[in-house]
């Protein structure tokens, strides 16, 4: 037997649920920088980034295929929110990259240029998770896997 059979039946013996928990989903809309529209079913407590990897193409953040940043600290993967039903609420976390970010302070080592002035409904879609359907979110950029490929040299 699995350690996880094992598991299981230690489980069941102290009355404890051996069942896996359902997976909910929520929609969510994504107006994409051409202005179309795509919905998509998302995990419950997934962010807004993970979340637009069912896209065509993901959010664009600056790093290669939209991957998040390590510490969240970029503040590059910017949106506009136009429906936050469903959403969590702007952290303080949040609130301070992205104050960072449009003061172009440092981050990872490097210094940036200062980025431009958010309003109430802008997000950093790495902190901004999913907890209900009904939200309509506005990208600015999409990863641009031309860009991504390289020339024939690989450079």
């Amino acid at each position: 037997m699995s350690r996880f059979g094992l598991r299981n039946k230690i489980r069941s013996a102290m009355g404890m649920s051996t069942k896996r928990k359902e997976i909910v989903r929520h929609s969510v809309t994504y107006v994409l920088p051409d202005g179309t529209e795509q919905v998509v079913e998302a995990e419950e407590r997934y962010n807004l980034l993970m979340a637009s990897q069912s896209l065509p193409s993901p959010i664009g953040t600056g790093r290669r295929a939209g991957g998040p940043c390590p510490d969240g600290g970029c503040g590059s993967c910017r949106v506009e929110v136009m429906d936050s039903r469903g959403l969590t609420p702007m952290s303080d976390r949040e609130k301070t990259t992205l104050d960072a970010y449009v003061a172009g302070e440092s981050h990872e080592g490097r210094s940036r240029e200062p980025g431009e002035p958010y309003t109430e409904y802008t997000r950093l879609a790495c902190y901004t998770k999913i907890l209900g359907s009904g939200a309509r979110v506005e990208l600015h950029d999409l990863v641009d896997y031309e860009k991504l490929s390289g020339d024939v040299d690989g450079h």
